[in-house]
């Protein structure tokens, strides 16, 4: 393997795993947000209709953050492709 391919994978497998790690935090907010909200319509089921109204982190939010956090993170790597592609790279290794 040549040491631009070998760095043009390290940094596309880390680049991935840093933009799947945000997909996660935001699932992990997403429920955070949804008990909140639970336990806000639990304590008051009179203004129901009004947390309803207050309550912007729905399915169609997650998705749009979601395809907007994939969409960074594929332009991400295409960046940092192009890039590599501006240099030689050769490693030296020490035995």
């Amino acid at each position: 393997m040549e040491a631009k391919d070998f760095l043009s994978e390290r940094v596309s497998k880390n680049t991935r795993f840093l933009f799947k790690n945000f997909l996660i935090l935001m699932e992990d907010l997403q429920n955070e947000h949804q008990i909140s909200f639970d336990k806000l319509r639990d304590a008051f089921p009179d203004q129901v209709d009004l947390i309803n109204q207050a309550d912007y982190f729905d399915d169609r939010k997650m998705q749009y953050l979601r395809k907007k956090i994939l969409d960074m993170g594929n332009e991400s790597l295409r960046e940092s492709n192009t890039n590599l592609e501006k240099f030689t790279i050769k490693f030296n290794f020490n035995n």
